[in-house]
């Protein structure tokens, strides 16, 4: 959004001013980091935005890709050409350390050489302006923050650091690490995580406990240095990390699109600074190297990646920027590039029957084709159980050892490493097949086929490193407990994991961020957070929300919420429809065209979500939506809320009559459908006339969409800003001050006597009726405290109590038999 909203949290609206009033931020760095985060910032804020670089070349690389990106942008009718200044000149270049006084947030992004970090900041130490500065971010893939820290001098600096890391490619990767550490303040801690939230708009993992890499980092080296060793030959580079190929992507095809430097200073960081109980330590140390010495001779001759003249790295590149595929994979035994041959399909026929069963079942990369391949005695069996399951193993030990929750680990594998299923995800669907002792005597029997790495699949805690700890898996199995997440009712998606604490099921969201009431305000607020898919309604985002909703409606019955808001983030809180992936059977390949999924399946969306949306709308909470623009579902969905409120948006939009792009008010409603030969399948057109539109203004919001002030002449918007805080804090406080006495009978009489003028028209017998029982006590056991408000103006009444009792008129609260 570019802005930033406490939601009604008081610890973080202190911090919210001083967010909302960043102009200068300094980037520390101009690699390709540097160059994404920079983008990113142009595109999401109006900072002004420094490099500092000691290298001229650096500096000018960074210069040239981002003009070069925001051209492209002109070229692509995304900006007007006489905008391409505004972002361009917000950027300045320089060498000069002394410029880091201007600004608010310090970002580090250099390099993981810790002396060269002590160069960057004792330069911190002597320019920033410690009355300006918020927080300092040093973007690391191997140092906890505490190592990091304790470079500066300075103890306020200390409060303010951070480590903070993004992903590759920065402005398309949704996930961030905020990283706390021993010496961070609470109030820097806050700050940080709500900039990564709501300024760059990424999926956050908050950790507050140190752990080398965070959560994704050091999985993603695992990936690849546990194959390393074991590469004698260029296709053992394209055969050996295929397992992981059916997770996400070969970890060396992504390195050189990285960068090896990151790699290879981490493993030498790693493999000197990791903890003597951490499981994977080993394959940093190997030969007494930190990596394979044909590595080291790819990096001295600057065979690096994509990123080089010659496109050279673990892979030879070919093709234009950013479309570049490997056509050659460099072979360690002899020093050059060698041609990618075919996988023999006798040897690994496990993976083969693996994609043969994802295409019979529709689905790609699936835990179920995984699962067949661990338990195969092919070459494609051994290598999953020599290389994935101390990967799984590793995961389970970071829940273990308190570094992060199961949510944090499946979050960082699905969004930052771009898992197709999370690895909590493929761990539950492993437990699910073999139960925990099946598991266990898998891992053993890869145990037994790896007597070199013995020491990465102990599960008993009877070997280093691991001496003493028995796996996570038997504190499962003690307590009962099959799994590591807990899946939603409708389609089965992620929607809570298990807390090792206390035994419960707590919330995890990946598409969406749920912002629980505080007692005084009663206001939850649900938060459609930049979902994995782009669009908003898919199986997750349904599940996700159905999940939400009942512990919603549990706390309302408690009289502990009051009102919902939802919102979207994102640059314009966008809410973009139904992910049209839902209707195809499979996965959707361009050259297959549309596989028809089948009536009853297709149907079952429209069912699934009609029925959720239904309940909200005829639920006695108050509900408010805050959004921008909104198409097909996405707009479908604010017609079942109370209120509506709408950013006025501008922007580029292509002029069909004067045939180039022109700048000017965008539409915040639309409904694209019948261009797609498809229709309004969650209740457009029955909506928008529930809500007094006639058949003209639903031709008009189909055939030309509306603007927000068009949808606020017509009474279908509540209210309308340019300004998406000023929005958010009137929509909030209108929920806030109305959930006071939202009485509950009142609220679902009220509901029912809509709905009922709507179907029958006047009935003033009804009326009349309605009216004796609202003043009965018996019937309406908040009117004796509710009407002493009007009896007692101005004196002490006694509170009111706002959980559910007794019957409500026309509203009983089904939502646990909805689906049945």
């Amino acid at each position: 959004m570019g802005t930033c909203f406490s939601y009604g949290n008081k610890l973080l609206q202190k911090e919210i001013s001083k967010l909302n009033s960043v102009k200068n931020i300094a980037l520390i760095g101009s690699g390709t980091m540097g160059i994404g985060i920079g983008i990113d910032l142009l595109n999401k804020t109006n900072y002004n935005i420094v490099f500092i670089d000691v290298a001229d070349k650096s500096l000018n690389r960074a210069k040239n890709d981002i003009k070069a990106y925001f051209s492209g942008m002109v070229s692509g009718g995304r900006i007007l050409e006489e905008h391409l200044d505004n972002y361009l000149n917000r950027v300045k270049y320089t060498k000069d350390f002394k410029v880091l006084k201007d600004a608010e947030i310090i970002w580090e992004v250099a390099t993981e050489r810790i002396d060269i970090k002590k160069s960057i900041f004792a330069n911190i130490e002597k320019y920033a302006d410690q009355e300006k500065l918020i927080f300092v971010f040093s973007n690391t893939s191997s140092h906890t923050t505490e190592e990091l820290a304790v470079l500066f001098n300075d103890r306020f600096l200390k409060d303010k650091f951070l480590t903070g890391h993004g992903y590759f490619p920065f402005h398309a990767n949704r996930l961030f690490d905020v990283m706390k550490g021993k010496y961070a303040s609470e109030d820097s801690f806050i700050a940080g995580v709500a900039f990564a939230e709501q300024i760059l708009e990424k999926k956050v993992i908050a950790l507050r406990n140190d752990h080398h890499g965070y959560i994704a980092d050091p999985i993603f080296q695992g990936m690849g240095a546990i194959v390393s060793w074991d590469i004698k030959t260029g296709q053992d580079l394209v055969e050996l990390p295929m397992i992981f190929g059916l997770l996400t992507a070969n970890p060396f095809e992504v390195l050189d699109r990285t960068g090896h430097m990151p790699y290879t200073e981490s493993a030498i960081h790693l493999g000197r600074a990791l903890p003597a109980n951490d499981r994977l330590r080993s394959i940093y140390n190997q030969e007494k190297r930190h990596y394979p010495t044909w590595i080291e001779d790819l990096e001295k001759s600057g065979r690096i990646g994509i990123y080089n003249d010659e496109k050279e790295g673990f892979f030879k590149w070919d093709g234009s920027t950013n479309r570049e595929k490997p056509v050659k994979v460099y072979d360690p035994k002899s020093k050059k590039y060698v041609e990618i041959k075919e996988i023999d399909n006798n040897e690994f026929w496990s993976i083969s029957e693996a994609k043969a069963l994802d295409q019979r079942e529709s689905t790609i990369k699936s835990v179920e084709g995984l699962i067949q391949i661990a338990i195969s005695e092919d070459k494609g069996g051994k290598t999953f159980r020599r290389y994935a399951i101390p990967i799984m193993l590793y995961a389970l030990d970071l829940i273990q050892d308190s570094y992060g929750t199961p949510a944090d680990i499946n979050v960082s594998t699905k969004v930052g490493l771009r898992f197709k299923f999370g690895l909590c995800e493929i761990i539950d669907g492993f437990l699910n097949y073999f139960g925990i002792d099946g598991l266990i005597a898998l891992i053993k029997k890869a145990a037994i086929e790896n007597p070199d790495r013995t020491e990465l699949f102990d599960t008993d805690g009877k070997s280093d490193p691991r001496k003493g700890i028995p796996n996570l898996l038997y504190t499962m199995k003690k307590n009962g407990w099959t799994n590591l997440l807990g899946y939603g009712r409708i389609y089965g998606t992620p929607v809570s994991q298990r807390n090792f604490g206390t035994g419960d099921l707590d919330i995890y969201y990946n598409d969406l961020r749920y912002i629980f009431p505080t007692k005084k305000d009663r206001v939850a607020s649900i938060i459609f957070d930049n979902p994995l898919r782009g669009n908003v309604w898919n199986k997750y985002t349904i599940d996700q929300l159905d999940h939400a909703i009942g512990i919603s409606v549990k706390m309302y019955e408690k009289g502990q919420l009051g009102s919902i808001l939802f919102t979207a983030s994102g640059t314009g809180m966008r809410m973009l429809g139904a992910d049209a992936r839902q209707f195809n059977k499979g996965w959707f390949d361009a050259k297959v065209g549309y596989q028809f999924l089948g009536e009853k399946d297709a149907s079952y969306f429209t069912k699934a979500g009609m029925k959720l949306f239904r309940f909200i709308q005829e639920s006695p909470i108050w509900t408010f939506g805050v959004f921008g623009e909104k198409w097909g579902g996405g707009a479908e969905f604010t017609y079942f809320l109370n209120q509506r409120f709408d950013v006025v948006l501008k922007g580029v939009d292509f002029d069909t009559i004067k045939r180039k792009a022109v700048y000017g008010f965008k539409n915040n409603y639309n409904q694209p459908e019948i261009e797609y030969a498809i229709l309004g399948g969650f209740g457009a057109v029955q909506e928008l006339i529930r809500l007094g539109f006639g058949e003209s203004l639903i031709d008009e919001l189909f055939l030309q969409g509306l603007t927000a002030k068009r949808a606020y002449e017509l009474g279908l918007s509540n209210g309308i800003s340019e300004n998406e805080f000023e929005l958010l804090e009137r929509a909030f406080e209108i929920a806030r001050l109305k959930q006071k006495f939202a009485v509950p009978y009142s609220v679902a009489l009220f509901n029912l006597q809509k709905k009922n003028a709507k179907r029958e028209g006047c009935n003033d017998e009804q009326l009349t009726r309605e009216t004796g029982e609202t003043f009965n006590p018996e019937k309406n056991p908040y009117i004796s405290t509710g009407l002493l408000r009007l009896l007692n103006m101005g004196g002490k009444n006694p509170p009111l109590d706002l959980s559910v009792r007794g019957k409500l008129p026309g509203w009983e609260n089904n939502y646990d038999n909805l689906y049945s």
